[in-house]
């Protein structure tokens, strides 16, 4: 029988302790109509999907001085949940929009996420967040790496306030609850349930700022969408390439990673001020394939050999940066956004990594990917015949192994990645097909080295 006020637990960001310092989770409350069903717990980290507006139905803008929203009054108006699962909430503190929030606030769910899923003698199915579309993806995406079981955690949010004349976090609810209890979500990684359509954490993004049909991963699609308000999935479970995991157990805040973004007449000078302020790494926005300007790179050598470690990505909506065989200075964060990019490294400090252990980390699936020996290496030996004066000869390629999703690399001691030689044949053809950008005539790059959401 559906009850009317839901329990509730709420948990104070400054009150954070590590589990060896005997950390306890309270104790959830279930509201259940049906107790053989899967069980949710709810992270509350509020916005849009809570807000109201005091104004007209149409108000998508000034909204949020409205009465709150709470979840109790969310699960009232969507009843149907509880045909899917039996439910438990964790309240956060969240005050604001979601662009004032820092990885304090990531590091404490996934604490509470790890103790309530992960442990072994947890009968919980799943966990799905609530969070203000602004910043989601980061948050999200430092639970992602940090959540140390197979059991899906599901982030949603809304667009609209719940006042609007069809708000869409009633449905985002539905849909990351459904997500969530669904046996076929494990194995997956973190997902964003939203408008219908299942991503994943890793790769998703906030494409547009005002639809409701924003939560994108650009180059990798959708992994599912939603029938009959079920989860629908279309590929098998699997992780994605590259994929680490970092104990945070212990941990109550990060190293600082600042993001500086590339343009013409970039003042290179940005990022060793950024370091006198106590950064410690630094996130390049590159322009095309993640390249750094002369300055940026001759900086980006000191900042090295300084200890700072200087991760670029390209600004482009999707593609990535590739490094070459030789191994320079700048590290390529693969097909990693830059919030993205920030909240990894910054793992990476934390955890104690070296630079090249952190270069490793970034960039051996790429690697591991171009670099790799062609599989039956040995049948390509054969004698190639002299290409006659008409024709041109055909250059040849070779097709590297798919890597393995299934795996979550976990970055504990950190080994750094062994990598494939290349001959030299290989990494001559390599460095000539470099693109170069004609609007640059001067680039040297060789490519080595929220209203209320």
């Amino acid at each position: 029988m559906f009850t009317s006020h839901l329990a509730t637990l709420t948990v104070g960001l400054g009150s954070l302790l590590s589990n060896v310092k005997g950390f306890e989770v309270p104790e959830l409350t279930w509201i259940s109509e049906d107790s053989s069903l899967p069980k949710v717990v709810i992270y509350n980290a509020r916005g849009t999907i809570l807000s109201a507006s005091n104004w007209t139905r149409l108000d998508n803008i000034n909204y949020g001085s409205g009465p709150p929203v709470t979840v109790d009054h969310m699960v009232g108006n969507v009843s149907e949940v509880l045909k899917v699962a039996q439910l438990a909430v964790v309240n956060f503190p969240v005050s604001g929009g979601s662009a004032g929030l820092n990885s304090s606030l990531f590091l404490n769910i996934t604490q509470h996420a790890n103790r309530h899923l992960c442990d072994p003698e947890s009968d919980i199915a799943g966990g799905i967040m609530f969070h203000g579309t602004n910043t989601l993806e980061e948050t999200a995406f430092g639970v992602d790496l940090t959540l140390n079981c197979s059991k899906p955690f599901v982030a949603t949010g809304a667009m609209r306030p719940d006042t609007y004349i069809s708000p869409d976090g009633r449905s985002n609810f539905f849909q990351a609850v459904a997500t969530a209890a669904s046996p076929a979500a494990r194995d997956r990684g973190g997902l964003i349930a939203f408008n219908d359509r299942i991503t994943s954490i890793y790769y998703s993004t906030k494409s547009n700022a005002n639809t409701p049909d924003t939560f994108k991963a650009l180059e990798q699609g959708n992994v599912g969408s939603f029938l009959g308000g079920q989860p629908y999935f279309y590929f098998g479970p699997s992780y994605p390439t590259g994929r680490p995991w970092f104990d945070v157990k212990n941990t109550t805040e990060l190293p600082a990673v600042v993001i500086v973004y590339g343009h013409q007449g970039f003042d290179a000078s940005l990022m060793t001020a950024a370091v006198a302020n106590g950064a410690k790494g630094i996130v390049h926005m590159g322009s095309g394939a993640a390249s750094l300007s002369p300055s940026a790179r001759v900086v980006t050598e000191e900042l090295r050999k300084a200890g700072i470690p200087v991760v670029t990505v390209t600004r482009s909506v999707a593609g990535t940066g590739m490094p070459t065989p030789a191994e320079g200075a700048v590290i390529y964060a693969s097909y990693l956004g830059g919030p993205q990019a920030r909240i990894m490294l910054q793992l990476a400090i934390n955890a104690g990594l070296t630079i090249q252990e952190i270069q490793d980390l970034f960039e051996a699936p790429l690697r591991d990917a171009i670099y790799a020996p062609a599989p039956n290496k040995e049948c390509e030996a054969a004698p190639v015949p002299e290409p006659t004066t008409s024709e041109a000869p055909k250059p040849t390629t070779s097709v590297a192994p798919e890597p393995t999703t299934s795996e979550v690399t976990a970055v504990t001691s950190a080994p750094a990645a062994q990598h494939s030689a290349v001959s030299a044949e290989v990494a001559q053809q390599i460095e000539e097909s470099q693109h170069i950008d004609q609007e640059e005539p001067f680039h040297i790059d060789q490519h080595n080295g929220e209203t209320n959401s």
